[in-house]
């Protein structure tokens, strides 16, 4: 059985595998794969704002220090404090506690290098073997040997230099007025003050954390306070980052939400301005970006590579590859010459930077892209028997959608259980009413198998 989606380990909190027994078996099948020989033997634990983090952070740490690790506690930060932190504290790896966008009843593990870089699937493939079939209650080292846990206090402050390097020291920051939504995550502290040290006008929502608010009608998902916000203030943009910091939604200066296509494509045009990139570079997205997305880049000279969703996936390609930058609709983005890898801030920053050089609003700099129209079918299902009628579901659904002028994406998701259903096509070929029939056809196809 796999344990590792497509973003490290999620799911509900106190089921399997999320249980503190399991967290803490995990904690001891990681140290057996990512710990390195002849190292100080150190790991970084971060977390989100969730409730639950109270219960996986001191049985990670039980674990780890009974292998003989010794663990230093950071949270809560954005998961991308990790790229710095890691680094700087010379790690062996670490871990984020989060379940990114999902609510606060969710919660998993994100595993990353010592260079702050997610593991390899041959990596999860190894703790999972382990995990599995390792026997730990014969694992023995002497009581002297074991590990210590220390909470850096200074954590933040770390982070929050690093995030203040995607900043301009020339450029007047005071200029813009910016509506801030930290999603009640892990964000909700250092966000705040690095904006506000920037010298932004800064208005702050979501940044008071229950525990079980996490993402609760706030955040990247739930922009529509922000939005209504940014057009009462007269805001000049609303950033709104996720759980865990790592994804961020823009909304423009008329309470528009930009899509993710959108604002690769002002990154786009910007860096081709700047010779940072040059006609015939390559941009990095996923499989189901809007395909108006290449129509447009294509225009000012630019191409676009997919790759398969997931962060993780728009990075290895950019690194292995050299390429300047990528993104994803939901938010991921991922520039070579930044040390915070896929983090929202960052980003934020960066399009900040880009609005004062430009000194136009985000609604003059995101023309030039025209999309096609997009329907998202998400689709709950049953894992073991999607699984077990998977080639039925996709045969079903290809033979429906196969004749008409629609471009089409089926995936499983692997942080929920949902199969995703992308539809894009241009409304001029396909009417409303044969829209919705498919709609309704394919959710039966689906809720039918499983």
């Amino acid at each position: 059985m796999r344990l590792f989606g497509t973003d490290g380990i999620r799911g509900e909190v106190g089921k399997y595998p999320l249980t503190a027994e399991n967290v803490l078996k995990l904690a001891k099948a990681s140290s057996l794969v990512l710990m390195k020989k002849n190292s100080i033997s150190r790991v970084v634990i971060n977390k989100d704002t969730r409730l639950s983090g109270y219960i996986f952070e001191p049985a990670l740490t039980s674990g780890f220090i009974s292998m003989g690790i010794e663990v230093i506690l950071v949270g809560p930060l954005p998961t991308p404090a990790l790229t710095v932190l890691s680094k700087s504290l010379r790690a062996d790896f670490a871990v984020m506690i989060t379940a990114s966008h999902n609510p606060y009843q969710d919660n998993g593990l994100k595993f990353f290098s010592g260079q702050g870089l997610k593991i390899s699937p041959e990596e999860e493939n190894k703790i999972e073997h382990y995990f599995f079939n390792y026997d730990f209650d014969n694992f023995k080292i002497k009581q002297s040997s074991y590990g210590k846990a220390i909470r850096l206090k200074n954590a933040i402050g770390r982070y929050s230099e690093a995030l203040k390097q995607s900043a301009d020291k020339n450029l007047n920051y005071s200029k813009l007025k910016v509506l801030l939504d930290c999603a009640n995550g892990a964000s909700y502290k250092v966000a705040p003050e690095v904006l506000f040290e920037l010298g932004l006008d800064l208005q702050t929502i979501g940044n008071q954390p229950s525990g079980t608010n996490i993402n609760k009608n706030c955040g990247s998902l739930f922009p529509l306070k922000a939005s209504n916000l940014v057009k009462k203030k007269k805001c000049d943009i609303g950033i709104c980052l996720d759980g865990d910091g790592d994804r961020v939604m823009i909304i423009d200066e008329n309470g528009k939400l930009l899509s993710g296509e959108e604002i690769i494509y002002i990154f786009a045009k910007y860096y081709l301005s700047e010779k940072k990139i040059y006609k015939g570079s390559i941009i990095v997205t996923n499989e189901i970006a809007n395909h108006g997305l290449d129509i447009s880049l294509k225009k000012i000279g630019l191409k676009l590579k997919r790759v398969k969703v997931g962060d993780k996936n728009i990075l290895k390609e950019i690194i292995d590859n050299y390429y300047f930058f990528g993104g994803e609709p939901s938010g991921h983005f991922i520039f070579k010459d930044d040390m915070l890898i896929g983090d929202g801030m960052s980003t934020a920053i960066r399009l900040l930077t880009l609005m004062l050089k430009e000194n136009k609003k985000l609604s003059v700099l995101k023309k030039g892209i025209d999309l096609l129209d997009v329907v998202n079918i998400n689709q709950r299902i049953d894992r073991e028997k999607f699984y077990l009628h998977q080639e039925s579901i996709y045969k079903k659904l290809n033979k429906l959608l196969k004749n008409l002028e629609i471009i089409f994406n089926i995936r499983p998701s692997g942080t929920e259980p949902l199969l995703r259903v992308n539809l894009q096509y241009d409304k001029r070929n396909i009417k409303v009413n044969t829209l919705n029939k498919l709609k309704r056809q394919i959710i039966k196809i689906i809720s039918n198998a499983c």
